[in-house]
This record gives structure tokens, sequence and C-alpha cells, in this order.
């Protein structure tokens, strides 16, 4: 009896860390930046780039490099109309100085997500990626 109840246990965390999982993947895109970019005043380097939502609210986002540059949680300015686009979007602002400062965010069924306003005359450069 005890083995039955200890195996039920088990099967229920792990149906409840595989859909929690789904849950995080499902909020999630990925993209190659070919450029190193300024994102709430940190440098972060060129490559590939995970960005998730973070909370139940959807105030912030979650910014990882898969190659171990770093992570930051960016809070969301604004929430963005969904566009209807079906690959992931990120949008940065290239300043006159040569540098680019992540601006939006654009995932495939969701509404677009601002985090960033240029603080000057810019020109949009847009990267798609992947979900």
């Amino acid at each position: 009896m005890r083995k039955q109840i200890l195996a039920t246990v088990v099967i229920g965390v792990l149906a409840l860390g595989l859909a929690g999982s789904l849950a995080w993947a499902a909020g999630a895109v990925s993209a190659n930046i070919p450029f190193s970019f300024i994102v709430n005043d940190k440098e972060m380097a060129a490559g590939r780039y995970e960005v998730r939502t973070f909370g139940e609210d959807e105030t912030r986002l979650a910014i990882r490099s898969t190659e171990g540059s770093g992570q930051i949680l960016v809070p969301v300015i604004e929430r963005l109309a969904d566009t209807g686009a079906t690959e992931p979007k990120v949008v940065f602002d290239k300043m006159g100085d040569g540098k680019s400062y992540l601006s939006e965010i654009h995932m495939p069924g969701q509404d677009g997500f601002l985090v960033g306003i240029a603080k000057g005359r810019e020109t949009h450069v847009t990267v798609t990626g992947k979900e």
C-alpha cells in the first residue's frame, strides 16, 4: 500500500513538472543576435538568446544567453497588439553611435512586448527567431 501511494505521488509530481515545463516553453522564443546589444543599461554579447515571459501577469521578460554569457530580467513597458506574425521577432533601435538597444519582442499568437524606448533618432533592426 505504501509503495502504491509513493508511486502515485511520484507520478503526480512528474506530471505537474511536465505540465509546468510545457507551459514555460510555450512562452519562449529563441533568436540568434549577430551583434552586441544593450538592454536595461547592460551590454549583452552577440549570440543565441532565449526569451521567456516571466510571472503570471507577464510584466517581465527573462532574456538568457544559451551560450552562457548572461541573463537579465527586463520589465515590460507596454504590451503591444498581436501583429498576427507567424515567426517571433526581436526589434532593436540602432542609434547613430552604432549601438543597438533592445526595443520590442513579438511572439506568435501573443501580444508584443515593448521593453525599451530610444532616446534619440534611431533606425529599427529586426531579427527573426524561432519558437
